[in-house]
C-alpha cells in the first residue's frame, strides 16, 4: 500500500505544480458567453472515448460521475486523473483564426466497501469554463464604433459519490457535488479617436457557490456465455448557486485609440446579492457486451434549459437541448501477463483497449435563429499494465491502465455569420487500480 500511496503522491504533485489549474483560461469558445460558461464533460478519458457516455458504464476496476450507480461494481481501490490539449480553430464566413489550450481534467479516488455491498468515491473537476475575446468594429466613413466583449474564469466542483448494489439485479447511487468560482466579464462600446462621441464599459466580477445532487440507478445481468446487460437511468436536480456581484459600470471619451478618458460612473456596487439557477436533466443508457472484452454503448439525454435564470432574472433566451451518444470498444485479451515472454508484442496489442465513438447534441443556445449544434467523434486507446497480486483470498490480477483518447469536436455553423468551431481534443488519462486493504499472508 505504502507504494501505491508513492505513486499517488507523485501524480498529485505533477497535477498541482500545473499553474492556476483551475484559473487558468481552459477555453477559447466565444460561446462560453452564455450561461455560467461551457459545461464540461463529467466522465474519465475512456469514457469520452466511448462517445461521452458513461450512465450504463460499469466495471470491476473503474467507474464514473457521470452515474454514480456505477461506484457499486468496484473491486478494488481506483486512482484516476487527466489533463487535456485542443488544437482548433475559430471560423466565420470570412476570417480563421488558429487557437490552443491546455488544461486539468479531473482527479479522482475510490475505494469499494465490499461488506455493504457499496463503494465511496471523491474527485475535484472542472464544472464550467468561461473564454472569450470577441470584437466587433463598424465603419460608417465619419463614425468609428468598435464593440468589444471579454471574459474569463470559470466554476469548479468537488464530488462526493456513494453507490451500492440494492439488490442482485439493481443498484443506486448519489453523486453530491459542491460547486464554487468566478466569472470575470467585461463589455465596452467604444468610439476610437471621436471627442465628441461617449464611450461606454461595464466590468462584472461574479463569484457563485452553491450544492447539486445526481441521482443514478443500473439494472444489470449477465449470463452464462459472459454477456451482460447494463441500463442506466440519471436525474440531475437543478442547482440553485449564490454569491455576490462586483460590477462598474462608466462612461468616457477616446481622443487618442486605447487612451480612456473617465467622464461619470453609472454604476458602482460591490458585493451585492447574485443568484443563478441551472437547469434539471435526464439521461438513460444501454450498454450490452462480455465483461471487459468487448461494449456497444448507445445513449440519450435532455437538459432544460429553458428554465435557467441568470444572475439578472432572465433566460438569456437558452432552450431545452437533447444529446446523443454512440459508442464501442474492444479488448480481445484484457489482463497482459508480462511474465510470459513468448509472443509478448502480439499478446499486449490484443490487451489493448480499441474505442470508438460519437455524440450529438442540439444545443441550447440559439443566436440569430441558428442553435449552436456540437457534433464529434471520438478514438481512444486504454494500454494496459496488469499486476497479479497474492493474498490469502487468492491470486488476483489487476489492470490499471493509460487512456489515451482523440476527439474531433465541431460547434457551432457558419450560417447568419455565426462562428464555427474545429478542433481536436486529445486527453491523457490514468487509471490505477489496487488492492490496498489486505490480509498479509504472514505478519
Amino acid at each position: 500500500m505504502r507504494t501505491t500511496l508513492k505513486y499517488i503522491a507523485l501524480l498529485l504533485i505533477g497535477i498541482l505544480s500545473i499553474p492556476n489549474s483551475f484559473s487558468q483560461q481552459n477555453t477559447r469558445s466565444p460561446y462560453s458567453i452564455f450561461g455560467v460558461g461551457l459545461l464540461n464533460y463529467d466522465g474519465f478519458a475512456d469514457n469520452a472515448a466511448n462517445g461521452r457516455n458513461g450512465f450504463s458504464y460499469r466495471h470491476e476496476s473503474n467507474y464514473s460521475f457521470t452515474n454514480p450507480a456505477s461506484i457499486s461494481a468496484l473491486q478494488y481501490s481506483v486512482f484516476n486523473t487527466a489533463a487535456y490539449m485542443n488544437l482548433g480553430k475559430l471560423k466565420t464566413s470570412s476570417v480563421n483564426q488558429n487557437f490552443s489550450n491546455a488544461g486539468f481534467n479531473y482527479i479522482a479516488l475510490a475505494v469499494p466497501l465490499k461488506k455493504i455491498k457499496s463503494g465511496l468515491a471523491f474527485g475535484l473537476l472542472p464544472f464550467s469554463d468561461v473564454g472569450y475575446n470577441v470584437i466587433n468594429k463598424k465603419d460608417s466613413g465619419t463614425v468609428v464604433i468598435r464593440n468589444e466583449f471579454e471574459g474569463i474564469g470559470g466554476l469548479s466542483k468537488v464530488n462526493i459519490g456513494w453507490g451500492t448494489d440494492f439488490f442482485k439485479h439493481i443498484s443506486l447511487g448519489a453523486n453530491y457535488s459542491h460547486i464554487f468560482g468566478q466569472i470575470n466579464e467585461s463589455s465596452k462600446r467604444r468610439y476610437p479617436g471621436n471627442r465628441y462621441m461617449t464611450s461606454y464599459g461595464d466590468q462584472s466580477s461574479v463569484s457563485l457557490k452553491g450544492n447539486h445532487l445526481d441521482l443514478g440507478l443500473q439494472l444489470h445481468t449477465s449470463s452464462d456465455s459472459g454477456l451482460s446487460h447494463v441500463l442506466g437511468f440519471v436525474f440531475s436536480s437543478s442547482t440553485k448557486l449564490n454569491g455576490t456581484q462586483d460590477r462598474f459600470v462608466y462612461t468616457f471619451t477616446e481622443v487618442y485609440v486605447d487612451n480612456e478618458i473617465p467622464k461619470d460612473t453609472l454604476i458602482n456596487t460591490k458585493e451585492k446579492s447574485a443568484k443563478v439557477e441551472l437547469p434539471k436533466a435526464f439521461s438513460l443508457s444501454y450498454s450490452i457486451g462480455n465483461h471487459e472484452k468487448w461494449q456497444a454503448t448507445v445513449g440519450y439525454s435532455k437538459s432544460l434549459w429553458s428554465q435557467y435564470s441568470s444572475i439578472y432574472n432572465g433566460n438569456e433566451g437558452l432552450l431545452d437541448n437533447q444529446a446523443y451518444s454512440f459508442g464501442f470498444f474492444a479488448c480481445p485479451t484484457p489482463h497482459f501477463d508480462n511474465s510470459i515472454r513468448a509472443n509478448k508484442a502480439s499478446r499486449y496489442l490484443k490487451s489493448i483497449r480499441y474505442s470508438v465513438g460519437f455524440h450529438h447534441s442540439d444545443g441550447y443556445i440559439s443566436a440569430f435563429n441558428s442553435k449552436i449544434s456540437e457534433n464529434g467523434l471520438s478514438i481512444g486507446l486504454g494500454l494496459p499494465f496488469t499486476r497479479i497480486q497474492k493474498s490469502l483470498e487468492g491470486n488476483f490480477k489487476m489492470t490499471s491502465r493509460i487512456f489515451l483518447t482523440g476527439e474531433f469536436i465541431r460547434r457551432g455553423t457558419l450560417e447568419n455569420n455565426l462562428i464555427q468551431e474545429d478542433f481536436i481534443k486529445i486527453t491523457l488519462g490514468l487509471n490505477f487500480a489496487d488492492k490496498w486493504f489486505k490480509k498479509r499472508l504472514f505478519n
